[in-house]
């Protein structure tokens, strides 16, 4: 059984890693919360998913600019700094949310506005603090603290959305958005008592800046097929499979249990990362994780399918908004997102591992701006394709095609370009060096 949990030596050893890793769990929880009770607030607005869907596509250009230059300035300042100035704007951000609920304002607009401010700004904290993590742990311990750092995001994932639509239903918007307000000064405080994080670089690097840096990270990922395939199956897995657009109005034709039972099915595929996190100890025992990383989206796209089937197969019953007279249908929907949700976090320790060790301290900052991009840029832009094909096609249809496509779609691309299919990687030293990837 100790084999199978996961890891925690990281958090044992580095007291600097804890403190971060706590902070991002309230601030991520709260994020959570916040982004559900939007995702509810614009649906009840306009009643529309391709309203919902739009909020994928108000987010993803400002999150691009921020993911780009963000690891730039990661690469070039005091990461404990950036990351704190980036979260300082966020927290403000939050602030303006709370008031434009208590002011009874509900636009539709200005909630977009305020999505936008946020998608620039959240990259730039995440590419400061991934940059940072492999400073405070030794080398041997990274897959475990990957484990242990999506554990942030999928245990806010899956308690914060079931907490959101919780909220909404029970006290309503202008509370849920306050308790973000609360939860990230955690945060905050948790990057405050960092040391100083000053990038190495030498002098050619110091005289690179904005295009020609962001140029050279693209370069560089250009250069290793292994790490080129790990953000390409995840830019086709999180475009083509999105579930957050479609709930809310699948529990309305499908699943029923209102704004609870939209919470309970936004929190599953979290819920099964968190599983999959929790009991990650085997995952040390996999050498071909490049096949693995490949074979865990396509797990991420038959999940996705699955979803969409059920409900398709639910169409014409009248569900109402109990979650109990509803449970086994929103816990057959449920469960095809935690298995979705399962594989995606499995994958996703070798992702970031690979990531971390194939990139100098010098450039880390980019590749990680890279990263988000692809892993948030995706997703955002899947909430617009997936809420518009719902328009057309109908949500459970578009359910169905978009984890069928995600499926065909890798395969293809890993047939043409077997690079990651193939990696297996060689030891890492517990040393100062960063091992190059080779492909075979």
């Amino acid at each position: 059984m100790p084999k199978l949990l996961m890891d925690i030596t990281p958090l044992k050893v580095s007291p600097e890693f804890r403190r971060i890793w706590m902070g991002g769990l309230f601030s991520t929880m709260g994020y959570q919360i916040t982004s559900i009770a939007m995702t509810l607030e614009i649906f009840a607005l306009t009643g529309s998913t391709a309203a919902t869907g739009a909020i994928g596509l108000v987010a993803v250009g400002p999150l691009i600019i921020g993911g780009l230059y963000g690891g730039v300035i990661a690469d070039t300042y005091d990461r404990r700094k950036v990351a704190l100035a980036a979260s300082i704007g966020m927290w403000l951000v939050t602030l303006c949310i709370a008031i434009h609920a208590w002011a009874s304002v509900h636009n539709v607009w200005v909630l977009y506005g305020l999505i936008a401010v946020e998608s620039l700004l959240q990259p730039i904290n995440q590419a400061a603090r991934g940059a940072i993590i492999p400073k405070l742990i030794k080398r041997r311990l990274l897959p475990s603290a990957n484990a242990l750092t999506m554990t942030v995001g999928t245990l806010g994932m899956s308690v914060g959305p079931m907490l959101g639509g919780a909220l909404v239903a029970s006290v309503g918007y202008n509370w849920t958005y306050s308790i973000n307000v609360l939860a990230m000064m955690v945060g905050l405080w948790a990057l405050y008592k960092l040391p100083p994080m000053i990038p190495h670089r030498d002098h050619a690097q110091e005289q690179k800046r904005g295009l020609s840096s962001v140029a050279e990270g693209l370069r560089f990922v250009k250069g290793q097929p292994v790490v080129g395939m790990s953000f390409i199956v995840d830019v086709i897995g999180m475009l083509f499979a999105q579930a957050r657009p479609i709930i809310p109005a699948l529990v309305v034709v499908s699943f029923g249990g209102g704004d609870s039972g939209a919470g309970i099915l936004l929190s599953a595929g979290a819920i099964g990362a968190l599983l999959g996190v929790s009991l990650s100890g085997w995952l040390k025992n996999i050498e071909r994780q490049g096949r693995f990383l490949t074979l865990s989206y396509v797990g991420w796209g038959l999940g996705f399918f699955t979803f969409g089937l059920i409900a398709f197969m639910l169409l014409g019953r009248e569900p109402s908004d109990s979650v109990l007279e509803n449970l086994l249908p929103i816990l057959g929907g449920a469960a095809a997102l935690a298995f979705a949700g399962w594989c995606d976090a499995l994958g996703g320790i070798y992702r970031s591992t690979i990531l971390q060790t194939a990139s100098p301290d010098n450039m880390r900052g980019r590749l990680q701006g890279l990263f988000i991009v692809t892993v948030t840029g995706g997703p955002n832009l899947g909430t617009g394709l997936v809420g518009g094909a719902a328009n057309v096609l109908g949500a459970p249809v578009a359910a169905m095609a978009g984890g069928l496509t995600c499926i065909l779609a890798i395969a293809g691309i890993t047939v043409a370009i077997p690079a990651l299919w193939r990696y297996v990687p060689k030891p890492i030293e517990d040393t100062a060096m960063i091992p190059q990837i080779h492909p075979e």
